[in-house]
């Protein structure tokens, strides 16, 4: 958990790179992923929260923020370095 939450936000702090180079879908899906991390946050607030969030990362495999998901998998690997 700790290293997916490191590496969404070095991704985050990119966004202003992405939009400077012209690569807007890069910057696109970094703000999805920003959302996505909100909405997970609101949710764990709620009593039984923690369950919830549980089922929803589960269920709804497109509700995980890129950092998070199997094929992003290698970027967890690195930074364990």
């Amino acid at each position: 958990m700790k290293k997916g939450l490191a590496i969404e936000a070095r991704e985050t702090i990119e966004i202003p790179l992405h939009i400077k180079n012209g690569r807007f879908r890069k910057a696109g899906e970094q703000v999805g992923d920003l959302f996505k991390m909100a909405g997970l946050g609101v949710v764990w607030i709620v009593p039984g929260g923690g369950v919830l969030v549980a089922v929803i990362l589960k269920v709804f495999h497109k509700s995980r923020p890129s950092a998070f998901r199997g094929d992003r998998s290698g970027d967890l690997k690195k930074e364990g370095k």
